[in-house]
């Protein structure tokens, strides 16, 4: 983290890729991407693999699945008596916790004026929450308006709804290209399972160990920042709409399935009727959690370096990295709350009515 010439260094993979890509050192760059692959391999073979196969059996569906999630992880400890030995305590644990009976107060029946009281109380408490969110406001205003002018404002709007036009491109395209490769794997257990963890591994992979390649390659072929350094922002994120349809349509039900298959839907027909309403809620939820990631990304993307070689593009990003590099406090205050209101008329006018959405029309169970 460095703000103004203050630099604050954790000792970890992330600061060591920034000190390589500071020095133009690509063998340390290397080893860092094979020191992440081999722990991510494990993480996924120790930890996640075991949990998926034993969370198998809670599968929404009326006919058996085609193919079961498997983990030799997980069947070692089935077959082994000492490592079983060593879950006996947290089993007891789990035990006497899920057979203690805690005597719970019978609660006296509602009074007439109940549901009153209850609203009475929540407008209380949105009135608490719009006073304080005013106070704050006018805070930032005072602290803003000592050394800022309209320019400034209309100049960080204008980066932001730059930064906003970059997600929503992105988060299109990513739609349009992961939902049918998230179809076509989570329908296919066994590659499911071969797939996944080269995609934890892209997921976890930071988007800055790319950034050289894109910048020696804007710089070598004279190309535009503002354009190419957009896909930076969704590099790492745009995973999260994979993870989350594989999940979708792994879980789909098999007797739907079968369903579909007697009626004879094919085609664009099946798309629209059978699977995307099925994983509609799983796509949000991966897309909600992919465009906040871009937004956050945008602070790093959008401002990109390969040793002494800086590339910089037109947005809100760009903005608050350039801001907290100077040590220019209140433009980073300014660009912060911009950021804010835009993510959250963002999730409040498009994520949050298609959220409701599909839990309320497209939800399984």
């Amino acid at each position: 983290i460095t703000v103004g010439n203050t630099t604050v260094t954790l000792p970890g993979i992330g600061s060591y890729v920034a000190m390589a890509i500071q020095q133009q050192d690509l063998p340390a760059i290397l080893y860092a991407m094979l020191a992440m692959l081999l722990v991510i391999i494990a993480y996924d073979q120790l930890l996640f693999r075991p949990i998926v196969a034993w969370a198998d059996k809670f599968r929404f569906e009326q006919t058996a699945s085609g193919e079961a999630p498997a983990s030799w992880m997980l069947d070692l400890f089935r077959r082994t008596r000492a490592l079983r030995a060593l879950t006996l305590p947290f089993a007891a644990l789990n035990r006497a916790i899920s057979n203690l009976r805690i005597p719970l107060p019978k609660l006296p029946p509602a009074a007439p004026g109940k549901d009153q009281t209850s609203r009475l109380v929540d407008a209380v408490w949105i009135a608490l929450i719009l006073a304080g969110t005013a106070y704050a406001a006018w805070l930032t205003y005072r602290y803003l308006s000592a050394s800022l002018g309209m320019s400034d404002v209309l100049v960080v709007i204008r980066d932001g709804l730059i930064t906003l036009l970059r997600v929503a491109i992105l988060i299109s395209l990513a739609t349009l290209i992961w939902v049918p490769v998230g179809v076509w794997i989570g329908l296919r257990p066994k590659l499911a399972e071969r797939i996944q963890p080269l995609a934890q591994f892209l997921a976890a992979f930071p988007a800055n160990l790319a950034f050289p390649v894109f910048v020696v390659a804007i710089v070598s072929f004279k190309l535009n920042p503002d354009i190419w350094l957009s896909p930076l922002m969704i590099l790492g994120t745009q995973w999260y709409i994979l993870f989350n349809v594989i999940a979708g349509a792994s879980a789909f039900p098999t007797d739907l399935r079968e369903a579909a298959g007697s009626f004879h839907l094919r085609g664009w027909r099946w798309w629209f009727k059978v699977i995307l309403p099925g994983v509609f809620p799983y796509y949000i939820t991966g897309a909600i959690t992919a465009s906040g990631g871009s937004w956050n990304a945008s602070i790093v993307a959008e401002v990109a370096s390969w040793g002494d070689t800086h590339l910089k593009a037109t947005g809100l990003g760009a903005y608050i990295a350039s801001a907290t590099e100077a040590g220019d406090f209140p433009r980073v205050v300014l660009g912060i709350a911009t950021m804010c209101i835009l993510v959250t008329l963002f999730n409040r006018l498009i994520w949050r009515p298609l959220y409701a959405f599909g839990e309320r029309r497209l939800r399984l169970g």
